[in-house]
Order: C-alpha cells, then sequence, then structure tokens
C-alpha cells in the first residue's frame, strides 16, 4: 500500500504542473474532484487530436506523408490516449481526490 501511495503521490504532483496539461489546461480539474469518464473521453480527443495534427504537419514537413500511414497513427494516438487515462491518469487522480476529501 505505501508504494501506491507514492505513485499516487508523484502522479499527483506531475499532475498538478502547467506543462501536461498544455495547452488544455482548463480540462484539469481541481485536485480534490473526481475524473470522470467523460472528462476523459473528451481528454482523449484533445490531446488525441493535437497529436495527430503534429503528427501530420511533421510528416508534410519531412515529406513523408502518407494518408494509410497518417490514418493509422490517428487511430492509434486515439486509442493511447484513451487507454492511458482510464486506465493510469483516472484511477490515480481519483486515489488522490478521494484521499483529499478525507
Amino acid at each position: 500500500m505505501k508504494m501506491l501511495d507514492k505513485v499516487v503521490d508523484v502522479h499527483g504532483w506531475l499532475s498538478d504542473k502547467d506543462f501536461i496539461w498544455w495547452p488544455f489546461s482548463f480540462l484539469r480539474p481541481v485536485p480534490a474532484a473526481p475524473m470522470t469518464f467523460q472528462l476523459t473521453c473528451l481528454m482523449t480527443i484533445c490531446f488525441a487530436g493535437l497529436s495527430s495534427l503534429m503528427y501530420a504537419v511533421y510528416s508534410i514537413i519531412n515529406n513523408a506523408f502518407d494518408a494509410p500511414t497518417l490514418l493509422k497513427n490517428i487511430l492509434m494516438f486515439f486509442v493511447l490516449f484513451f487507454i492511458w487515462f482510464n486506465v493510469v491518469t483516472k484511477p490515480l487522480w481519483n486515489q488522490r481526490a478521494r484521499r483529499l476529501k478525507v
């Protein structure tokens, strides 16, 4: 249990940094508020959308644009962000939120 508390503390410390949420700081709930599934879906759309845009620009700049690869990577961004936010971020955030409410 002690190790989980340390992981929650480190995750909370990182999650409180503005650069982690850039440019979507408005999505960050207050530390004592639980993170909902709806919020993680919105976060997925925002962060995966930004990553997809950045990847598309990178591909064009490097003359490596390929539509099938781009579509595959966009899908991968959405799946990976969705999994990360719901398997890692939300449980750790909510663990800290429960602790802060006590």
